[in-house]
C-alpha cells in the first residue's frame, strides 16, 4: 500500500486519449491499489501540484480483441504469448495549487509526471477550505484506498446563508438512508451553529422522528470512531429544546405511532384556517377559479370570528357545512345558483371527517393540556430558536398539504412581521417532497409556498432540506436552488432523467453501487461530487 508521497504512476497524454484542463490520465505501477474517488496529485517542475479525483480506472493491453487473447492462452500452463498491459487512470482536475498560492493558472497536465496520494494540505485546499466564510460543518468521512481519512466540510454560509442554501437528498426507498443522513446532517449543523438556530421537522414515517432527544441504542463501535473522527458529540438534540406536536385523534388521543412522553397535540378551528382554506383545498381542480372565490371570500370577509353569507353566519366548520347553497352563490359569486357551493362544502367535509384535527372548538387533553394551533406555536418556537416535530404520518394524505402548507405560510409570515430578527439559521426539513412540490407547469398553493422558500431563503438564512425518492418528481425550482445535492443508491430509470445532468456517467454507475451509509455529495463550492461515509444519527430509533 502506497503513502501519499509515494509515486505510484505517471501521468500519461496520447494523441486519441489527450490531458485537459478538466481531465488527465494516469498509468500506476504493479501491485499498486487505487479506487474511484480517491485523491491524488501531479507533482509539477515549478513545485506547483495538480491535485485530481479518480474517476474511471482501466486495464488495457496490447491484444486488438477478446479473441486474440482467447487464442494466446492456454487452459493448463501459462499462456502462449505474454502480453503487455498497464492499468490506466483517468481523473477529473480539481484544483491547480500553484507555489506560493499564486492565482490558479488552468493547464492540461503535462505528460511522464510523477502521480502520488493526495496530501491532506492538497485536499483541503482541492475542497475550498481555505476559502470557508462560514463555519466549518462535518459532513461525512472520505475513505481512501491508501488507508488516510479525510474529514468532508462544508461552508456554513453556502448551506443556511448568506451565499446559498438549501440540501436536497434522493435515493431509493430503505437503502438509500436518506432521513439518516439528513439527520446526521442537521445535528451536525446544530452542533457547530449552537443555540441561534432553529428547527422545523415534518415526521412522515411511523415514529421515525418522534424521540430525537433520546439516546440512541443501536450507534456501533464504528459509529462512535467516526463521530471522533468528524469532531461531533454522538448525543441526542437537546430535550430541553425539542417540542414535539401530534396531531388530535378523533377521540381527543394522540394519532401517532410510538408517541414521545412530552408531546403537545395540535389542532384546527374554523378561525385558525380561515385564511389558509385554498390551502386545504389546493389538489381540487378548479379551472374556473370559482373555489378560489369561495377561499377568497372566506379569508377577505371574515369578522369578528365569523364569516357571514348574507344573513348565515359561520363561526366553526360545523355552522360552515350547513350554510345553504343558495346564501353561499349569492354571498360569494352573486347570483342564485351555482354548482360549486355543494362541492366546496363536500370537499371540506371529505378533509374534515378524514381527521380529527379539525374542530369547531379546541379543547383539553387527557393531561390537561390546552390543544394548539400550529401556525402560531411554530412562529414562536422559531423566535425562541427550539427544534419543532411535526408528526403528520397518520394524517390522510388529502389533508398532509394542508399542514405542511400552514406552517410554511406561518413562517413567511413571521418574517414579514419581523418576528424572526437576529435568527442565525432556520432549517426546515421536509420528507417526501414530491408530495408538497410535485414537478409541475403549473404549481398550486402549497408549492408555490415552499418554491418561494427555496427562491428567497438563502438572504433569510432559512435552509430547507428535502428529501424525496425520485427528484425528477419535484419541481425543479426548488432543488434548482439547493447548493448540496445528496445522493444515495438510484436506479437507472431514475439517473437519466434531466435531474443528474450534472452527474458524470462514471458516478451515475458509482450511485447505482452505493450501500448504507454511502452518499454522493454535489455541493456548489466543488468542482466534482464526492463521496463519503456517515455515521447512524445519534437518537433513539424503532425497528
Amino acid at each position: 500500500m502506497s503513502t501519499s508521497g509515494e509515486e505510484i504512476g505517471r501521468t500519461s497524454s496520447t494523441a486519441r486519449e489527450p490531458s485537459t484542463t478538466e481531465k488527465f490520465f494516469f498509468w500506476v505501477r504493479p501491485n499498486i491499489r487505487i479506487n474511484p474517488f480517491d485523491f491524488v496529485a501531479v507533482q509539477l517542475d515549478d513545485g506547483s501540484s495538480i491535485v485530481g479525483q479518480v474517476d474511471e480506472i482501466s486495464n488495457y493491453t496490447d491484444a486488438e480483441s477478446h479473441l486474440g487473447n482467447y487464442i494466446g492462452s492456454s487452459l493448463e500452463g501459462p499462456s502462449r504469448i505474454e502480453r503487455l498491459q498497464a492499468v490506466i487512470v483517468e481523473a477529473t482536475v480539481l484544483a491547480n495549487l500553484r507555489k506560493d498560492g499564486a492565482a490558479e493558472l488552468l493547464m492540461p497536465v503535462p505528460s511522464d509526471r510523477p502521480v502520488r496520494f493526495a496530501n491532506d494540505e492538497e485536499v483541503s485546499k482541492a475542497l475550498g477550505y481555505d476559502r470557508v466564510l462560514g463555519e466549518r460543518i462535518p459532513a461525512g468521512l472520505i475513505e481512501q484506498s491508501n488507508g488516510k481519512e479525510y474529514v468532508v466540510y462544508l461552508d456554513s454560509h453556502y448551506i443556511i446563508g448568506p451565499e446559498g442554501a438549501h440540501v436536497n437528498i434522493t435515493g431509493i426507498s430503505g437503502l438509500a438512508t436518506k432521513t439518516s443522513y439528513a439527520m446526521f446532517l442537521i445535528n451536525s449543523i446544530y452542533q457547530k451553529l449552537g443555540g441561534d438556530l432553529a428547527v422545523v421537522i415534518f415526521n412522515v414515517k411511523h415514529s421515525d422522528l418522534l424521540h430525537i432527544d433520546e439516546d440512541p441504542d443501536d450507534l456501533t463501535e464504528s459509529d462512535h470512531d467516526m463521530y471522533i473522527k468528524l469532531n461531533l458529540n454522538p448525543e441526542p438534540f437537546p430535550s430541553g429544546k425539542v417540542t414535539y406536536y401530534l396531531p388530535r385523534g378523533k377521540a381527543g388521543e394522540p394519532d401517532s405511532d410510538n408517541p414521545p412522553q412530552k408531546h403537545e397535540l395540535y389542532a384546527y378551528t374554523l378561525r385558525d384556517a380561515h385564511e389558509n382554506l385554498d390551502l386545504l383545498l389546493a389538489d381540487v381542480p378548479d379551472p374556473n377559479g370559482t373555489i378560489g372565490a369561495f377561499t377568497s371570500y372566506v379569508r377577505d370577509k371574515w369578522e369578528d370570528d365569523k364569516i357571514k353569507f348574507g344573513k348565515e353566519t359561520a363561526s366553526n366548520w360545523d355552522d360552515l357545512l350547513k350554510i345553504s347553497d343558495a346564501a353561499i352563490s349569492s354571498a360569494v359569486y352573486n347570483t342564485s345558483w351555482h354548482q360549486t357551493p355543494p362541492r366546496v362544502k363536500r370537499e371540506i367535509r371529505r378533509r374534515k371527517d378524514s381527521a380529527g384535527i379539525f374542530v369547531d372548538g379546541r379543547g383539553v387533553d387527557s393531561r390537561g393540556s390546552k390543544e394548539v394551533y400550529l401556525g402560531e406555536r411554530i412562529v414562536e418556537d422559531i423566535k425562541e430558536r427550539k427544534i419543532s416535530v411535526i408528526d403528520i404520518y397518520r394524517i390522510h394524505t388529502i389533508v398532509q398539504p394542508f399542514i405542511v402548507g400552514d406552517v410554511m405560510r406561518s413562517i413567511e409570515n413571521g418574517y414579514r412581521n419581523g418576528e424572526f430578527e437576529g435568527l442565525k439559521g432556520l432549517i426546515i426539513f421536509i420528507d417526501e417532497l414530491n408530495t408538497f412540490a410535485p414537478d409541475s407547469s403549473s404549481p398550486n398553493a402549497i408549492a408555490e409556498d415552499i418554491i418561494e422558500i427555496a427562491r428567497k431563503g438563502r438572504g433569510r438564512r432559512t435552509a430547507l432540506f428535502g428529501v424525496q425518492q425520485f427528484k425528477s418528481q419535484v419541481h425543479p425550482q426548488v432543488w434548482g436552488n439547493c447548493s448540496l445535492h445528496v445522493i444515495g443508491k438510484v436506479g437507472s430509470a431514475e439517473l437519466s432523467t434531466t435531474s443528474y445532468r450534472e452527474l458524470s456517467q462514471h458516478a451515475k454507475n458509482t450511485v447505482m453501487g452505493l450501500r448504507q451509509g454511502e452518499v454522493l455529495l454535489s455541493f456548489s463550492t466543488w468542482r466534482s461530487p464526492i463521496k463519503v461515509v456517515f455515521p447512524k444519527p445519534a437518537y433513539k430509533r424503532f425497528k
